[in-house]
């Protein structure tokens, strides 16, 4: 098997030339224009292996799939049986060296720039983290915010706002999971949506994605501008974080802005699990707009970071395993940094203009290039 799959590399760098670069017009709002590797900047010193791992873990998922599922968003019509050649390559290329690896992804992917239909390919690029708080089983004095599980009654509907939820009507009804010591830590949780929560004993409990209450997401960054109480030169998580700890009495006015409400789930998996049920993996894992951009696929990543006063690039191999509320959008993504203070740091000087690129395996590219042929006829 390992020497068909070189013979394969080989074949498919001599062939890549031969085929002439296309545009991809998607179902949707969407626009893909073939790229070459070479133009990818860090694209040598990326970290291919942790990508690849990612990757099988979505691949993992697709397996499990009826293979004529559609997953392909707005790109094509996209099944999950397109990814089962690719998928057993990566299985057993993950055995191999990083340079195989690197060539994995090189001969079996053609790379696309994204971009809206009428050719818009910057947009913005935000970071999250598996939140890190303080609780416990049982309510008390100090441990008295509660992390709610779903609710029965919870449709695809509006439900309870975030202000109704947080004013009782919820109250003793069985859904409290945990409670913790931090109001402010626990609003971003919701944001995050997972965290790990450190119990008296030392035990850690960790807590996932269950359902939203299907209210819109609304930023408490331009409340906080608008009543002069963070500038929005100054505005960051470490901003918002440190006025509401400091003006409690106005805490919960400001946090019910936003009338979105997460609820939750014990998990006793070792790695939070983004919405396309994969295992995330720090800094390879990105939420996308799945109505757009379709779970599984490779994509890479060239934004920035803002630290210290100065941007710092950021180009990454990344694998759309996640969404969120906030995420909507041909271009638009938020990457995962894992747990940790530094995850945290890195996900809070995440919020710059970036471009992306996906990787479609190369059967894939055939398929949707005669279905755009088919449409246009």
């Amino acid at each position: 098997m390992i020497k068909k799959i070189a013979s394969l590399f080989l074949l498919l760098a001599a062939i890549s030339c031969i085929y002439p670069k296309i545009t991809i017009k998607g179902k949707g709002n969407v626009k893909l224009t073939q790229v070459d590797f070479e133009q990818f900047s860090k694209w040598q010193e990326t970290n291919h292996r942790m990508a690849l791992m990612a990757f099988t873990q979505s691949c993992s998922r697709l397996a499990k799939m009826p293979q004529n599922r559609l997953i392909g968003g707005q790109i094509g019509e996209i099944t999950a049986g397109d990814f089962r050649d690719v998928c057993e390559i990566a299985n057993v290329v993950k055995g191999m060296s990083d340079a195989q690896i690197k060539n994995f992804f090189e001969n079996w992917f053609k790379p696309f720039l994204v971009a809206t239909r009428n050719g818009e390919s910057k947009g913005l690029f935000t970071g999250y983290y598996e939140a890190e708080l303080r609780g416990s089983k049982t309510k008390s004095e100090i441990y008295k915010y509660p992390i709610y599980s779903k609710p029965k009654n919870l449709t695809s509907e509006p439900y309870l706002s975030r202000a109704e939820i947080e004013a009782g009507a919820l109250k003793d009804k069985g859904l409290e999971i945990l409670y913790v010591d931090d109001a402010v830590d626990l609003f971003f949780m919701h944001i995050q949506g997972s965290g790990r929560v450190t119990l008296p004993n030392g035990a850690i409990a960790r807590v996932s994605f269950a359902a939203r209450n299907n209210q819109p997401f609304i930023a408490i960054s331009n409340y906080l501008a608008d009543n002069n109480y963070v500038s929005r030169s100054n505005m960051s998580a470490d901003s918002v974080k440190a006025w509401l700890r400091a003006n409690p009495e106005k805490a919960q006015e400001a946090m019910n802005v936003n009338p979105l409400f997460i609820f939750f789930k014990l998990s006793d998996l070792e790695y939070p699990i983004g919405a396309q049920g994969a295992a995330l993996t720090a800094e390879h894992s990105l939420a996308v707009d799945n109505d757009i951009i379709p779970y599984g696929f490779p994509i890479w990543l060239e934004t920035y970071l803002k630290k210290n006063g100065s941007k710092e690039k950021y180009n990454q191999l990344l694998i759309a395993q996640d969404t969120g509320s906030a995420i909507k959008g041909a271009v638009r993504g938020d990457i995962f940094f894992g747990h940790g203070k530094d995850a945290e740091i890195n996900a809070s000087s995440a919020a710059s203009s970036g471009q992306y690129y996906i990787l479609l395996p190369t059967n894939i590219v055939d398929k949707v290039s005669a279905e755009m042929k088919l449409r246009s006829k």
